[in-house]
């Protein structure tokens, strides 16, 4: 992934927070003949002892890019955040041309398989707690009949990805810092639905 060096930011902890915010993403593997295989889903992340970040998520059996995964393969998850187009009508410059501002990140590592009944419950547990409402109020898998669960597991397929390499690109306007207020209020008046989002990603992001 090229990020320019004003774009990036090196530190994990701010892409996974970033994969909080914004969970839904892409993986791609290659297929057995070395054609690309993507799927979107849902991804929470998991950090182990040793720092290891693993992503993980899920995908239905019937999917023939299940089919397709081995552990010890290698795996790219891309996850793009809001995005929006900035008009260079909003520079105080007219050497500008059109752009877009937005977040994004890019997860590589080695796949292991997650396919016998024990570690997909483990699995539906472990994402229940990471997507559900904190507090004990949100759904648990043993709210669900036995025979309702064991449908459930038997229709997916489950990975973790232990995570190698992280590229976070955040592109919000930093080489533009005289401008940026501009294009924050145009970004809040306007009529697409990111524009606001992505106006308040450059205050989180505070450069």
């Amino acid at each position: 992934m090229y990020v320019p060096e004003h774009f990036r930011n090196a530190d994990h902890g701010a892409a996974l927070d970033w994969l909080r915010r914004f969970p839904f993403g892409t993986l791609i593997t290659r297929g057995p003949g070395g054609e690309p295989a993507a799927t979107s889903l849902p991804f929470f992340s998991e950090v182990d002892g040793m720092g290891v970040i693993r992503l993980v998520s899920h995908l239905a059996r019937r999917n023939p890019h299940a089919t397709s995964l081995v552990s010890g393969m290698r795996g790219l998850v891309v996850i793009n955040g809001p995005s929006a187009y900035i008009s260079p009508r909003w520079y105080q410059s007219p050497a500008n041309v059109p752009t877009w501002d937005y977040v994004g990140l890019q997860w590589e590592g080695v796949m292991r398989v997650i396919d016998d009944r024990d570690g997909l419950l483990d699995l539906m547990r472990r994402s229940a707690r990471a997507f559900e409402p904190d507090g004990g109020a949100g759904w648990h898998l043993a709210d669900v009949p036995a025979e309702h669960v064991d449908r459930l597991i038997g229709g997916v397929v489950g990975f973790e990805l232990a995570v190698e390499v992280v590229h976070c690109m955040e592109k919000l306007s930093q080489n533009k810092l005289a401008d940026r207020a501009r294009i924050q209020a145009e970004l809040r008046s306007g009529t697409t639905a990111f524009g606001p989002l992505v106006a308040q990603l450059m205050d989180d992001n505070g450069k």
